[in-house]
């Protein structure tokens, strides 16, 4: 990355401390160009994924990059749901998902696939999409806004996850985006760069400045995995952009969240089958499950289980509810 003048992006953010060590999320617009950029930083959120999965590097890297990418998609879109970014590979990598919800609350996990070892150094396609089998969705769920979740398809790029999903953001979002992620060791971190549409536009920029979009993609093109993972946010985006006018306009704390619970788990029981259940409790004598996410374990027992499907059935002849 060329080397810039050396002060802070000014914004309302600026009087904060700067630090590398906490999980953040920075949202930047530009004075002279119509687009804006989000940079994100997991740490601590991240060692809470680590400790989870005992997979090999090339498979956390991606596992990585995805946590990064769902942030930075969560933060960019303009409604209170959740995103979840879901790869069903045909590789190694059988399963991996990674959700963030509207406060920024991250989780992710991976499943693997026994008779696909990963090979040393394992790239994207070899990792997902070995026998161009994989699939790749991106899932946004509005529920706390009444809405039904919707899914979109993703084709699974072969230079990879970044420009899959820029692809993607351009087709279903029809603004022009571009995506740098990285992971490494006990950090991962994302930038988004996203232009955005030509009615109002921000601030002062012109509207339709095509020679500032190309001159943000050119610099930001310039940035070092080693940069976008260590160095100081703020200084790092003024470095980068500061012939564009960067000014902050937000720092959002980004965190490590499952939620998961008994209530949710029981939900999910009750969606089996009071059958079903029975089964695995003759077998089993209790029902036992883990969240694929934190790893908590929950265990319903045969009283358990039938005070369960008693509430179900309680709650189906109370009838619908009704708004008075």
């Amino acid at each position: 990355m060329p080397e810039g003048p050396e002060d802070d992006i000014p914004g309302q953010a600026q009087r904060r401390p700067q630090t590398t060590a906490h999980d953040h999320l920075l949202r930047i617009m530009f004075g002279a160009v119509s687009a804006r950029a989000h940079l994100v930083r997991i740490h601590h959120g991240w060692q809470e994924i680590l400790a989870r999965h005992q997979e090999t590097p090339e498979v956390m890297h991606l596992l990585g990059q995805m946590s990064c990418a769902s942030i930075l998609l969560s933060a960019s879109l303009k409604y209170e749901g959740s995103v979840t970014l879901q790869i069903h590979g045909d590789g190694p990598v059988r399963l991996a998902v990674a959700e963030c919800n509207a406060a920024l609350g991250f989780r992710s996990t991976v499943k693997m696939a026994e008779q696909h070892p990963t090979p040393p150094n394992a790239d994207w396609q070899t990792l997902v999409n070995a026998h161009g089998m994989g699939r790749f969705s991106v899932v946004l769920d509005p529920r706390t806004q009444g809405g039904s979740p919707y899914q979109g398809i993703v084709p699974l790029h072969e230079a990879g996850l970044a420009q899959a999903l820029e692809s993607y953001m351009d087709r279903s979002e029809q603004l022009p985006t571009r995506l740098w992620l990285a992971c490494q060791g006990d950090r991962a971190a994302g930038l988004l760069l996203q232009r955005m549409p030509s009615e109002g536009g921000i601030g002062n920029a012109p509207h339709h400045d095509d020679q500032g979009w190309e001159q943000l993609l050119a610099l930001a093109a310039t940035l070092t995995e080693t940069e976008l993972l260590g160095q100081d946010s703020q200084r790092l985006l003024h470095q980068l952009f500061w012939e564009a006018s960067p000014r902050l306009l937000e720092e959002r704390a980004v965190r490590f969240h499952c939620g998961c619970s008994r209530q949710r788990v029981g939900r999910m029981l009750q969606t089996l089958g009071q059958e079903e259940v029975a089964s695995i409790l003759s077998e089993q004598g209790a029902v036992s499950v883990q969240c694929d996410f934190c790893n908590t374990a929950y265990e319903f027992d045969a009283v358990d289980c039938a005070e369960l499907f008693s509430q179900a059935k309680g709650s189906a002849s109370e009838g619908p509810a009704t708004l008075h």
